[in-house]
Order: structure tokens, then sequence, then C-alpha cells
């Protein structure tokens, strides 16, 4: 048969009058093998063009059909020829402009490649599936299969402005690459579906409105400056976190827009702005470093009291629903139509706001929301720009007044607007600030809106390193054992410090073990980054064999003599300081020497790496002896009719190793997209799939691809927080779980190997079995330890063919039974659970065989042929479907 094989396509499916080239190999089918090899190669040239657009800003500026593949040009100047080398040239594929039907080599071939827009209003870009391309035809309404064999699969796609390569990775696995056309194009916005911009932004309609009023007259003297009487202000508008592809694109350069279904444009200002850590807003930049964006609005001067309730919501039928609206970047929208601002009455009254000091905030270099508590904040040295949380806040500032003026400007501090410069010579002060606040009806707050800044002490950016503390998680039928506490040998770090900084540590309350804030998956969770000394965070001295000694007492024992620091992790299962996101990895700990108690300034700092490993699968467990070179053996077995296997067998713990095989996991690979059975995680049952693993009353894939895994946290129910959130645990679960390499389970059918003998002299007869002059093959039987007459033989067993071992109904004692089987003959009902249906057949119409007390009995209904020789074959049919034949040869003379 002549098969076609097409390597490459470039579809221009929004261009449509592009062409493109399906590029076919040799009508051989071993030159396959050759193509995916070759295309596996690519793998560094792909991960070069990639890295020059995220990284480099780099664009495609063509692609282009070639022998064997595509050309891809990159404004840079270099171009990428993803070929097939053993590739011929192919076929010419033109979509016509009009229609969008593909014709090959000038034939219409009743497919389409168009985009959806049409009256049809399905996406009709072609793919690959199983090997094979697929195209839409508009006759069946579906797509259908075609004849072209994807050589590789290798395949590019042009559409909405960017370029989709679809090529295998090393293992075989297809993964796409999104390639823009133009300079800085940006090719996705990821925003949450279903946002509503309110005061606060949700994905519901759980957002607070904003709020508005007209303000009485005031002589303000904050950033936005006098305010007018009746002058309409609006209030605070949350800040939504928006991502775009590729990550180096300047939104902020754009013009953004919110544009309705119908075209209207939303009477608001849309600002992006840099987020350089996820949820937080960060001081200006240029542009995002890493494509996360923070998003909100402002409203323009369209906006009035009057409307204000109205201009963003529907009439008619939609009167008092949010309208929605899309993102659009250059006139192009780049979301679904679902964001909605959400507004309500202008205030007709509005009293001061309160000041509290847990809604004064900032966000720190490492990404961190720092909030005010007991009237007082700490501030970095540098700049801080605070902000004040409340729905009604229309302006604010900072201001240092009365003896505090006076401190501020003798140290060097500096307010403008809510900005705080803190210079290096004020670490470690106090000072006493006055927040101004204004709200939408014009009311200033003028009493109790005091609150002190503990400016930070002096940081050490340098610290000194020691060796990593290597922290394996084992399994352990003691959980104490499975999370011990972290015991972290300081070595002579601290002996080596100079005498004054030795000096300068009176009290355990200046050392504190602290992580950045940006650290995230450490097993314990700290407590605004610190680990707690009286909870978490134990110190030691060292005894005479240099291990952990007795307790470390600052009071009495000198800073030198500190050695190990200890830090627990659990108590039990259910009492435990694990964190909600922790998972193995490399992480740093510093310990942190003040010269104070209170903010100080920092006079030595130790990063104490620890490393969190997890054992490999294979240091848990050991293959059994069900293990063939590498592939497990599994025999399946019924349930009623279903099929089963077991895998509890699968493995056991290696001698030391306290991990429980029972607790295994076991995942399948699919076949052809269709999962090959439910496994019982409680049991290690495998309720096989009978539509994908048989076909035909017989096994169509016996071998199964599978993994074994096991969480060494499978015992956990809690975690620092609130520890019943079953999601979280089950997170903690996955992070702290081994998994086996992929293997082989190969099936053996129910009654695979079961057969009919007949023994002479202890001996299975090879030949032709004689019937008796009775007509009649006598059962097995045993005399002298001789075995002589016919039984059906399995796993090295044998039971007598007789009519009480198979029977019109299937016997129940276990002396009728073969390794627990029963058997019953063509008169018997369909075989369920461990039952076998055995029906037997000669091959000559007139002689009919069935069971007696003492054998199998041939009836010849044909008296002028009373010699035959024939094959006496039995068929069984198990329980779940599988049909399995044996036959000897047998004569009657």
């Amino acid at each position: 048969m002549n098969k076609k094989f097409l390597s490459a396509i470039l579809f221009g499916a929004l261009m449509v009058s592009s062409t493109g080239t399906f590029v076919s190999c040799k009508d051989y089918d071993d030159d396959i093998d050759a193509i995916n090899k070759e295309l596996t190669d690519l793998k560094s040239k792909l991960s070069d063009l990639e890295s020059k657009v995220n990284a480099g800003g780099a664009y495609v500026t063509k692609i282009e059909s070639v022998d064997g593949g595509f050309k891809v040009s990159v404004s840079d100047g270099t171009s990428y020829n993803l070929t097939v080398a053993s590739a011929a040239p192919g076929s010419k594929v033109v979509i016509d402009d009009k229609t969008g039907e593909i014709s090959i080599d000038g034939k219409a071939t009743g497919w389409f490649a168009t985009t959806g827009e049409g009256e049809e209003a399905v996406d009709m870009t072609p793919y690959v599936k199983d090997g094979y391309w697929y195209f839409y035809d508009k006759a069946a309404k579906d797509f259908v299969k075609s004849e072209y064999k994807a050589a590789g699969d290798a395949y590019a796609v042009v559409k909405d402005g960017v370029v989709t390569l679809h090529m295998p990775d090393e293992s075989g696995k297809m993964q796409s690459i999104v390639l823009p056309l133009t300079a800085n194009a940006l090719t996705a916005i990821s925003l949450p579906a279903g946002l509503t911009i309110g005061n606060t932004v949700a994905t519901d309609a759980a957002a607070e409105a904003i709020s508005s009023a007209k303000a009485a007259k005031l002589d303000w003297k904050g950033p936005k400056g006098a305010i007018e009487k009746d002058q309409f202000l609006v209030g605070q508008i949350g800040v939504a976190d928006l991502v775009v592809s590729p990550k180096n694109y300047d939104l902020s350069a754009q013009k953004l827009t919110l544009v309705d279904s119908k075209g209207n444009v939303a009477p608001v200002k849309v600002i992006a702005t840099p987020n350089t850590f996820n949820s937080v807003i960060v001081g200006s930049r240029a542009a995002s470093e890493n494509g996360n964006w923070n998003l909100t609005v402002e409203m323009t001067d369209e906006v009035t009291a009057d409307n204000i309730n109205k201009v963003f919501k529907g009439t008619g039928a939609n009167t008092g629903k949010e309208i929605l609206y899309a993102l659009c970047v250059n006139g192009i929208p780049y979301t679904a139509y679902d964001i909605a601002i959400k507004t309500k009455a202008p205030e007709t009254s509005v009293a001061a706001i309160t000041f509290a000091a847990d809604k004064l905030s900032y966000i720190d270099a490492e990404g961190t929301e720092v909030k005010g508590a007991t009237n007082a904040i700490e501030l970095p040295v540098g700049t801080t720009t605070l902000k004040y949380a409340d729905a009604k806040l229309y302006d604010s500032y900072i201001t240092f007044e009365g003896t505090y003026k006076a401190k501020a400007e003798k140290l060097g501090v500096k307010a403008d607007g809510m900005t705080v410069t803190v210079p290096q010579a004020a670490s470690g002060e106090t000072l006493d600030a006055t927040v101004h606040m204004v709200n939408i009806g014009g009311v200033e707050t003028t009493t109790s809106n005091t609150i002190t800044l503990k400016l930070a002490g002096a940081s050490i950016d340098t610290p000194t390193e020691i060796s990593a503390t290597e922290y394996k998680v084992m399994p352990n039928t003691d959980f104490t054992k499975v999370l011990p506490a972290i015991l972290i040998d300081l070595g002579d770090a601290l002996s080596k410090l100079d005498a004054a900084t030795i000096e300068a540590v009176q009290n355990a309350d200046q050392l504190s073990v602290v992580e950045a804030a940006t650290q995230e998956g450490f097993i314990v969770a700290s407590t605004a980054n610190v680990f707690t000394n009286t909870t978490l965070t134990k110190y030691y001295k060292a005894n005479a064999q240099g291990k952990k000694g007795a307790a470390w007492d600052a009071s009495n024992d000198g800073l030198e003599s500190l050695r190990f620091i200890e830090i627990a992790v659990a108590t039990d299962a259910g009492t435990n300081n694990v964190a909600e996101d922790a998972k193995p990895g490399k992480y740093t700990l510093n310990l942190v020497i003040k010269d104070g108690t209170t903010v100080g300034n920092e006079i030595a700092k130790i990063a104490m790496p620890v490393n969190v490993t997890v054992p490999a699968f294979d240091d848990l467990f050991a293959a059994t002896d069900a293990w063939t070179e590498g592939v497990y053996g599994a025999r399946i077995y019924p349930s009623t009719n279903d099929a089963l296997i077991s895998m509890s067998n699968a493995y056991t713990a290696k001698s030391g190793v306290d991990a429980n095989y029972n607790k295994i996991a076991y995942a399948f690979d699919k076949i052809s997209n269709e999962a090959v059975g439910e496994v019982n995680a409680s049991t290690q049952q495998v309720t096989l799939n009978k539509d994908v693993v048989y076909k035909d009353k017989a096994l169509a894939n016996s071998e199964l691809k599978a993994t074994a895994s096991y969480s060494i946290l499978n015992a956990i129910t809690a975690y620092t927080g609130s520890g019943n959130d079953e999601t979280t645990l089950k997170a903690i679960r996955k992070a702290f779980t081994v998994e086996s390499s992929k293997f082989t389970v190969k099936l053996q059918t129910i009654f695979d190997g079961g057969k009919i003998v007949f023994y002479k002299d202890n001996a299975v007869v090879t030949g032709t079995v004689g019937i008796d002059a009775d007509g009649k093959i006598a059962e097995l039987t045993i005399s002298g330890n001789k075995k002589q007459g016919l039984a059906i033989n399995f796993l090295s067993a044998d039971l007598a063919v007789n009519s009480t071992n198979v029977a019109d109904s299937y016997p129940s004692d276990d002396a009728n039974k073969l390794q627990g089987y029963a058997f019953g003959n063509s008169n018997a009902a369909a075989a369920s659970d461990k039952q076998i249906k055995v029906t037997w057949s000669t091959g000559i119409p007139t002689v009919t065989v069935k069971e007696d007390a003492s054998g199998l009995v041939f009836e010849n209904s044909d008296s002028s042929s009373p010699t035959y020789e024939t094959t006496l074959t039995a068929t069984f049919e198990d329980a779940t479907g599988i049909v399995y034949t044996s036959s000897i040869k047998v004569e009657k003379k």
C-alpha cells in the first residue's frame, strides 16, 4: 500500500491566501524511525530560539517551507532550518482565500482550514493526532483522519499574528512553542476569569464597590491639592494581577482600554505598573522583569456623581447589571468579555476616617507586605512608599510634628507625600509621624492619627556562610523520626567573631534565626520570616565529643560557646510546624545577631544552608520475585465479571527501611487516550478497562506502562496554620512523594497455561490418545504415584475430567476445583467469579462428547463409520470473557 507522510506544514489560518508545503518521505515505514530521531535533535535549536524571543526581545520575521520542513527567520538576522534531512520535497498546499478549502497539488480536497468566524463558527485549523493529520470536512461537520501520516509530528501554524511550532521533545511528547511575528508582539495576557474591579478585586461579584461622594470645601495640603465645594471625589480602587507573554513585553508603553462587546470604551484610564512580586504593588519601573503586572483603573472626567452608578451598568433587561468588558491592547482585545467595574451611588454623609496602624503598609524590597501593628511600623533604610487602605480615602500624606520635626531633621529623615526616606545614619532610631488623611467627603482625620516609625537597624549584606546541613526526610512508623528536629552545626563560626561582637551579646533575644521573605518551600513555617526562639529554635553548646550538649544560656555562656541550633519540625503527625508550601530543595537560614533586643543593628550574620532531601524510590523498595528481567508479571483474576490485577506484591521494603509497601500508589499510562483501568489505592488492586485491554475475547494489550510512587508524609494530618485544609495536606504529601522509573506490567489472563492432558504411566502422552472400546477416555486416576487418564492441568495441578468435576452446575466443594476454580460444561450458566466454562468438540459432526462419572464419553451417530481419528478440543471461557483452547489427538479403532 502506498502510504503518504507529511513531516511539516505551514498554515496561515487567518491569512487565508497563504500557501504551504506538505513534505513527504519515501513510502516505507522503516524511514519513520530515522525521521523521528532527526526531529528530536532539534531541541537545542528550539531552546536557542525561545531564549532569543523571551529574554532578548527577538521576533520572527518570516516562516517559509523548505525541503524537509520549514525555515524560521529571526529579527537579529539569524535563521533556523527545522527540517528532516531524510525527507524529500512534497506536495504544494493552498488555502482558498474565500472558502478556506484546502487544495493539495492543485486538487480540491473537501477539507477546510478557516478561522471559525464564518457561518460554521468552528475553528478548522488542522492538527496531528496518533501520527496522522486530521482535517475539517464540512460535509461530515467534523474533523476526519486523513491518509497523510505526520512523520515526526512536526508542524507549524500561523495564526493571530504569531507562529506556533509543534515539535516533539526527546521523549516524543509534543510541545508547543509560541513565537511573535512582530517586534515585541504580545502573544497572550493572563488575567483572572470573571474579574470584578471595585474598591477590592474579586473573581466574582463579591468585590466591594468603589466609593465616591461630593466633597465639602477644604484647604487640603496633600499631593492632590485643595478641594473645592461639591468636587466629585472617588475613593481607592483595587489592583488586579496580570501576566503577559512574552515576559519582556512593555505593557505600560501601550494604549490600554476596557471595551464592551458593542465596541464602547469604558470611561476609565487603565493603568499597568510592573509587579516584580506577584500580588503586591511595587515602585514604578520602566517595564516588568518577569511578565507580571498590576492592573488598575482611574475614572475619567466623563464619570460624575450623577452617572457613576449608571455608566458601568447596562440598560433595559440588563439594568443594574455590570457591563462586561475585555482588556484591549492598542485596540485589540486580549481577554474575554468578563471584566466588570463595580460602583455604587455616591455617599451623602462621610465621617472622618479613624486611623488604624494595621491599615498602614508598604512592600519591602523582597516583595513582602509589611503592616503596622500596635501603633508602630518598622521602616527599612532607604526610600519607602506607604499606603493606607480605606475604601473612602481620597488623599494622604505624612509629616513630623513638634519635637519629632526637629529630630527628623537632625537624623535626615524626610517625608514627601506618603514616601519616607531613611538615611543609614538614622538606623535603630524611632520617630512619631502624623498621617494626614482626607476622605471622599472632604473630611480630614485630625485626631489619633500618629504612628511610631521604627527605623530599621543596619544590616549585613554578605553573611559568613557555613557548610550545608543535610536534612533527609525518611519514612518511619514513628512520625517524630520522619520529621525530626533540624540540627545545624555552626562549627567555629561564632568563636571566630571579634571580641567586641562576642561581648555585645548578653541576651538570647539579640539572636534570631531568619529566612528571606522571598524564600518559599522551606519545610518549617516561620512567623514573619523568623523562627521563634522559645517555640521553634533552641541553642546548645557542644559536649566533650563535639556533639550536641547542654542548652546554651546567654546570661552565663559566652557567644563563642554556642555551637548548635535546633529547629523543631514535628511532635507527631498532627502536631507539627510543617509549612503550607513545604517541599524538598536547597534553602538558606540566617543566624542574625544584633547589638540590641528591639530594632538594633546587625553586628554579625551567619548564613546556614539547609538541604531538604528525600530518598530515591529504589532506596526504599526492592522488587519482589514477581519480576522477570525488569518486567512485573500480573495474572488477571475475576471479581464477578470484572478483570482485576493486584500490585500488592510488586515491591517490598528494603532491609533497614521502615516503609510500608502497602501504601505505594500506582499510576498507569493511557492507551489511545483511554485509561487502562481504575486503581484502588487502599487495596492496590486495578480493575482493568476491558474495552481497552480486551478485544474479541482475547488480550489486546498485554503490556501496560506504569509508575509506582510513595508519599513519605502520607501520615501527616496537620500543618502550621489551620491544619484542616485537605487540599494543602495533599499538596504537602505530594511534594514529599518519591516515584519509581516507568516499568512494564506484563498481563497474564486468568487461565493462561491451562490445558487438557492425558497421562499414561505418569507421563503426558504427546501422540494420539486411544478411545476405549466402550467409547470412553477414562478420567485421571493415581495409583502407586502413577497418573493415568484425562485431566485439566493448570499451574502444575490436575483435575480429573468427569461429570462431578465438570458438571451442569459449577461444583462448590474445593475437592472438585482446580486451583480454586470450578468448571462447568456446556449446560452450565455463563461463568462468574472463579468459574470457567468448558465445552468439547471433535471436528466430526456425528461425534459428540459428554462427561460421565468416570471420564469423557464419545458418541457417534454414524454407525457406518465406527472408527475415526480426530482432534478433541476443549474451549474454556473465564468469567471476564477470555477464551482459551486446548486439544489432543484421539483415535477410535
